[in-house]
């Protein structure tokens, strides 16, 4: 029997590892990393995470250099 009394995922969380889905297959990526998940998260801009992170840096600018590097030879082959 599982156990119903531990945590449960919020309707944000759950929308936000779907929209990482997303970001995945937009990039035409049979995967679906961290990379997408963080993106998928910087993008909703009411998360909490994301609040925190626009106090402290530029998002639009974290999110052109994560899409640059995920474009990039060296993300498409694995290597450094």
């Amino acid at each position: 029997m599982s156990d119903l009394s531990g945590p449960v995922p919020t309707p944000r969380y759950l929308s936000i590892v779907g929209a990482s889905f997303d970001v995945a297959r937009a990039m035409g990526h049979s995967y679906v990393g961290v990379e997408h998940l963080f993106l998928a998260m910087i993008r909703d801009r009411h998360a909490i995470p994301t609040q925190v992170l626009a106090g402290m840096m530029d998002l639009t600018a974290v999110e052109s250099a994560l899409l640059d590097l995920m474009n990039s030879e060296g993300y498409r082959t694995g290597t450094p």
